[in-house]
């Protein structure tokens, strides 16, 4: 997939989790806030404005989908992204 047409899906994701924090209950607050941290995450990376939470946490899922075997230990999660 092309990075650009990815980063178009997590803006799309992001104005979601958002809505439904303005339109749904406090459980649901919650989970879309959820959803939210790792989306607006995804998009500072993608956009190369990582922070120092940002690296740890894309550390920690490239790690865990390497011990599930999803990625191999050369890959990322953001390998397979064509420019």
């Amino acid at each position: 997939m092309k990075k650009s047409a990815f980063r178009k899906l997590i803006v799309d994701e992001i104005d979601d989790a958002a809505g439904n924090i303005l339109t749904t209950g406090t459980l649901s607050d919650d989970i879309a806030l959820g959803r939210l941290k790792i989306f607006l995450s995804l998009r500072r990376t993608l956009d190369s404005k990582t922070t120092p939470e940002d690296v740890g946490v894309w550390d920690a899922l490239n790690d865990i989908f390497r011990l599930l075997s999803v990625l191999n230990s050369e890959e990322t999660i953001f390998s397979r992204l064509e420019v």
